[in-house]
C-alpha cells in the first residue's frame, strides 16, 4: 500500500505534528492530501491584524467547504484597524457556513452585532464557548437560541440597559459559566447550572437578591430535567464568583455568604470609601462570614489574599466529627515600634526591629 493509499484517519495522525505551513505545501503538493490537510489547517482559526490574516476571511467566503471545517474561530481587530462594510458582509457569510463550531471568539466592533443576524439561521449544536465583544441586544440573544450545549458566555461589560433583551428560559440550557455584567444576572441565571460567575460592573445588594432567587427557582426547575442522555441535571450552585462592589465588604460577604453557600473561591474588589482605616472589629466580621462558607478554600479582597487553618477545636455531631476552618486576614496596618532601636542592646529578627504588623 502506497502513503496516498492509506486511511484520512492515519493520515490525519500523521499529519498532526506539522506546522501550518508545512500543511498548506502539503495541501498543494498532492490532491490525495488535500482534503486531510485542510482539515487540519482550518479547525483551528484565530485571525488579527497582530497575525496579518485577516484575508483569511476573504478566503473562506469564497470557499465556503473551508468553513465547513473549522471548530474554534477567533477573530481580534482593534480600534486602529481600518474595517469596511463589507469585510463584515463576508464575516457574517462565513459564521454562517461554520455549523460545527464548539469555540467562537468574536471582539470586533461592539456596533456589528447584525452579522449575527444570518448565523441564527443556522443551529450550532457543538458551540460551547461563546465570546464577545457584543452587548446581549437582540441579534446576540437570537444567535443564543441556536446553541444547545453552550457552557460559557462572555460578553461585552459595557451596556444599555434600553438595549438589553430577554432570553427565554429554555434557551442555553447547559450554561456554567458567565463573565459580563452584574445588572445581566436577572436575564441569565433563571434556570441554567450556573458554578461560575465573573461580573463587571458593580455588584449591589439588588444584583445579590436576583442571585439568592435565580438559585432558589432554578434549584426546583433544574433538578426535574434531564441532559441529553437522560440523566437527571445537577441543582445549580455558584462555586465561583469575583465581582467589583462599592458597597461596604462586609454587607456585601454576608449577602453572597447566603445566596451562595457552595462559594469555592470568592474574589471581591472594593471601591467602598472607607471613612476610617478599617480595625479589629472589621476584620473579624469579615472572617466570621467566610467562616460560614464552609467550601470556601480561596478568598481575596481588594488584591489581599486571606488564608485559612484548622480550627484547633473540632465540632462533633451525629455523623462525626467536623473540621471547622478559621480565616486569617492579611497583615495591613504597620505600627512602629515605640521603643527607640538604635539604643536596644539586644538582638532581634529583622521583622521584629523594624515593624510590628497588626490587623
Amino acid at each position: 500500500m502506497s502513503f496516498v493509499d492509506l486511511p484520512p484517519e492515519l493520515l490525519d495522525i500523521i499529519f498532526q505534528p506539522l506546522a501550518n505551513a508545512s500543511l498548506a505545501a502539503l495541501a498543494k503538493s498532492c490532491s490525495s492530501f488535500t482534503d486531510v490537510a485542510n482539515r487540519r489547517l482550518y479547525r483551528h482559526l484565530s485571525l488579527s491584524s497582530h497575525t496579518h490574516n485577516l484575508s483569511a476571511v476573504r478566503t473562506l467566503a469564497e470557499r465556503p467547504y473551508l468553513s465547513s471545517l473549522v471548530h474554534s474561530f477567533a477573530i481580534s481587530l482593534n480600534d486602529a484597524d481600518v474595517v469596511l462594510h463589507g469585510y463584515y458582509v463576508m464575516l457574517a457569510k462565513v459564521l454562517q457556513d461554520m455549523p460545527e463550531l464548539m469555540s467562537l471568539e468574536l471582539l470586533i466592533s461592539p456596533e456589528a452585532s447584525w452579522i449575527l443576524e444570518k448565523a441564527t439561521s443556522t443551529p450550532y449544536p457543538r458551540l460551547q464557548h461563546f465570546t464577545t465583544s457584543f452587548m446581549l441586544d437582540g441579534n446576540v440573544a437570537a444567535f443564543l437560541l441556536r446553541t444547545p450545549q453552550l457552557l460559557s458566555l462572555q460578553i461585552s461589560s459595557t451596556f444599555s440597559s434600553s438595549d438589553i433583551v430577554e432570553i427565554p428560559s429554555t434557551a442555553i440550557p447547559k450554561l456554567a459559566s458567565y463573565t459580563g455584567p452584574a445588572s445581566l444576572l436577572p436575564t441569565l441565571f433563571h434556570s441554567r447550572p450556573l458554578t461560575s460567575l465573573h461580573l463587571s460592573g458593580d455588584l449591589s445588594l439588588a444584583d445579590i437578591e436576583h442571585l439568592a432567587q435565580g438559585s432558589r427557582a432554578s434549584s426546583e426547575s433544574v433538578a426535574t430535567r434531564s441532559d441529553d442522555n437522560g440523566c437527571e441535571l445537577g441543582k445549580p450552585r455558584v462555586e465561583v464568583l469575583s465581582a467589583v462592589t462599592s458597597t461596604p465588604p462586609v454587607i456585601v460577604l454576608e449577602a453572597l455568604a447566603k445566596a451562595c453557600p457552595s462559594l469555592v473561591c470568592l474574589r471581591v474588589m472594593t471601591t467602598c470609601a472607607f471613612w476610617e482605616a478599617p480595625d479589629l472589629t472589621f476584620y473579624t466580621k469579615i472572617a466570621n462570614t467566610l467562616t460560614s462558607l464552609r467550601q470556601l478554600s480561596a478568598f481575596e479582597l481588594s488584591g489581599m489574599h486571606w488564608e485559612s487553618r484548622p480550627k484547633p477545636i473540632t465540632s462533633v455531631t451525629h455523623d462525626g466529627p467536623i473540621v471547622e476552618k478559621e480565616w486569617i486576614s492579611p497583615p495591613v496596618t504597620p505600627r512602629v515600634v515605640e521603643e527607640d532601636l538604635q539604643h536596644q542592646a539586644y538582638d532581634a529578627e529583622f521583622a521584629e526591629s523594624f515593624l510590628e504588623w497588626a490587623y
